[in-house]
Parts: structure tokens; C-alpha cells; sequence
């Protein structure tokens, strides 16, 4: 099945024009399924359609079961445009900076229909003030429901959740995160694109720190749960748009200043065997050992590692099963990334430490919800 997986993944970007071989009635229950579990049900509705057009067979039962999905996630990305467009206009009235980040920042990047296909999560902005100011700016919009050494989320919209970022990305290697956060700091506003168009009135990042950021957040979701599909086809549309030869060399010292290469080399060979990329958008080689590796366990473990069975549970909620099933799946990446595995204990301490100091100090945090 990953075979045709991978083959309705390139249909869907018009990498390929046919699949490689007839899915049977049962297949194509997998294979909605498959999209289902890596929550590409949107961008593969898209081949699917391609294949109906040119005399497919796609059973009737689950071709409209994937059409009213697709029509679902069409409608939700109009509203999560929408919302992105009001809370961007609202921190801009209140004289500051920012950016939307990944979710419908990435989607605009997307190819035609497919920008209205990718299903949605929450909205994330990145607000370029000090923590304790934007934690004031979401208390003046709404209620704080949590915060940490990252992000604040805001309760705005009723349907949708809002991070507000102080931080754009992380790491809990203090070492990659010190570097990140310093080009942040350093770089600013520098780091934005401002886009006015019929299509989008709110600022993206630029190219390079798109790249960093996607990277950096698909990294982060393997060691501590697991990574999808979809968080790849983000990574594949954001290495197409925007990055001449010279943007490309410059970005990969970029990579290698935060230790981020690879995890990119791997990424590459994803890339190339799943959807198709040619190597002239490539910001490095990719490497097959490494990029095996990451393909088994993006299809093993699904969205955020939600459909991994390694990581299922009885319901116990013992910190000792947690702690232990977490080794058992930090382990499994130890001989490709050691530093990052070592690291974590320490980082995961010291991002903990910042929320703890910061609840006991904050007067207003008894309104919020905890």
C-alpha cells in the first residue's frame, strides 16, 4: 500500500499522471484510510479527482465519502484564512509586528486547488515582542488558557485555537535552541514577508526562516511523538517557493549553524521517494539510510504520531509507564540522533523551570484557565 500510497501523493501534485497499477475496491478503503491517518485527506481527494477525469475507477461509496471531507476542509480553510487575516489586523491596531506561521502561512505556498485542500490545525502567530507583553496582548483579546516558555494560547475564536507565539519554534537542545533564538532575536522583522493580495492579507515568513522553522518543527514532533505526511508536503511546497540556487547554499548553513542538516538530508530522501522532488529544489543530498528510517516511521506512526501503535496505551496514566514508553520510543532514534535524545531531559527541565517561575509570579494567572 505505500507504493500506491506514495504514487496517489504524486498524482494529487501532478508529479505523475496515473498510478502505477488498478487499487481494488478494498485498496481504495486503505487508501482513503492511509490519507485519513496522515490527515492528507484533502490533497489526495485532488489525484483522486485527477483519476475520476480521466476514466479511473473509484468506488462511489468512498469516492463521496472523500468528496464531502474535501468539502469540510475547503470550508475550514476559508474560515481559518478568515480568522488569521482578524487576529493579524488586531495585534498591527495595537502597534506590533507579526506573522503567521506554518498552518495558513503554508498553505498559501500550495499549488492551485491544493491551497484550499490542505487540512488545517489551529492558527499560530508570531507576535515580535517580549513574552510578558504578548501574554498582556492575549489577555487584552480574550482569555489565556495556558501559556509556557513558548507560546500563550488564546481562547478567541469558538471553533478555533490560537497560539500566540513570543517564540517562533523551539528546541530542547539548549544548544539549538540558544542559536535559534538568537537569530530571532537578531533578525526581527527581517525574517517577515508582508503579503497583500487577493489570497492573503497577513505577513508569511520569509523563505529561508520558513525553512528553518518547518525543519525545526518536524524534528521536534519525531523525537517527542511522532511526524506525518502532511508535516512533510508543508516541507516539500516550502523548499518550491521562493529560494533561488545561491538562497538555497545560504540556507543549508543555516541548517548546519542548528545542527538541523540530518535531519534535512533525510527529509530530502522523503521527499524525493514520496512526492517526487527534483533535485534542483533540494537544499541538501538526501541520505537513504537515515531518510528509510524517517519514511517507516512517518507511516507507522501517522499525524503527530496519533496512529502509532507503539505508543498506545491502556489509559494508565502512571508518570513511571509514560516515562518508559517514552524511552522506549527516544531510543529508536538514539543511533541517528544521540545529541538530540541526551539533550532532552535537560532542555525538558529547563522549559519547564520558565512556565513553573512564571505561574508563581504572575498575579493574573488565577483568571486564567489552567
Amino acid at each position: 500500500m505505500k507504493k500506491i500510497f506514495c504514487d496517489l501523493i504524486k498524482l494529487s501534485l501532478g508529479v505523475l499522471e496515473k498510478l502505477s497499477e488498478e487499487p481494488t475496491a478494498c485498496q481504495w478503503q486503505a487508501l482513503f484510510d492511509l490519507a485519513k491517518k496522515q490527515s492528507l485527506l484533502g490533497v489526495c481527494f485532488a489525484g483522486c479527482s485527477r483519476l475520476v477525469e480521466r476514466g479511473g475507477l473509484v468506488p462511489k461509496q468512498v469516492y463521496y465519502e472523500w468528496l464531502a471531507q474535501a468539502g469540510v476542509i475547503q470550508l475550514q480553510n476559508e474560515q481559518l484564512n478568515h480568522e488569521s487575516e482578524i487576529i493579524a489586523k488586531m495585534v498591527m491596531e495595537k502597534g506590533y509586528k507579526c506573522c503567521i506561521l506554518k498552518g495558513q502561512a503554508t498553505a498559501s505556498l500550495y499549488d492551485g486547488e491544493l491551497k484550499t485542500l490542505r487540512q488545517p490545525g489551529d492558527i499560530d502567530i508570531w507576535v515580535l515582542a517580549p513574552p510578558k507583553e504578548t501574554i498582556t496582548l492575549g489577555r487584552s483579546f480574550g482569555q489565556i488558557c495556558y501559556y509556557d516558555y513558548h507560546h500563550a494560547d488564546l481562547d478567541f475564536f469558538p471553533k478555533t485555537e490560537i497560539e500566540m507565539h513570543y517564540r517562533p519554534t523551539l528546541s530542547r537542545n539548549l544548544l539549538r535552541n540558544m542559536r535559534l533564538q538568537r537569530w530571532f532575536k537578531q533578525e526581527g522583522e527581517k525574517l517577515i514577508l508582508n503579503i497583500n493580495n487577493k489570497d492573503m492579507s497577513f505577513a508569511t515568513p520569509r523563505a529561508d526562516f520558513n525553512l528553518v522553522l518547518t525543519l525545526n518543527h518536524n524534528f521536534w514532533h519525531l523525537l517527542y511523538e511522532g511526524v506525518g505526511m502532511r508535516q512533510m508536503m508543508d516541507l516539500y511546497f516550502v523548499l518550491r517557493n521562493g529560494m533561488t540556487i545561491m538562497e538555497r547554499e545560504q540556507a543549508k548553513l543555516l541548517l548546519k549553524r542548528f545542527m538541523l542538516l540530518r535531519f534535512a538530508m533525510a527529509s530530502m530522501w522523503v521527499l524525493k521517494e514520496a512526492f517526487g522532488m527534483e533535485r534542483e529544489f533540494m537544499v541538501c543530498e538526501p541520505d537513504e539510510k537515515s531518510g528509510r528510517f524517517l519514511f517507516n516511521e512517518i507511516m507507522t506512526a501517522g499525524n503527530f504520531g496519533q496512529h502509532d501503535p507503539r505508543l498506545k496505551h491502556d489509559g494508565r496514566k502512571n508518570r513511571m509507564f509514560l516515562m518508559g514508553r517514552w524511552i522506549k520510543h527516544t531510543m529508536r532514534l538514539f543511533h541517528y540522533y544521540p545529541a538530540d535524545v541526551l539533550w532532552t531531559p535537560i532542555g525538558v527541565l529547563r522549559i519547564s523551570m520558565w512556565r513553573r517561575w512564571h505561574y508563581m509570579t504572575d498575579k493574573h494567572i488565577s483568571r486564567d484557565k489552567r
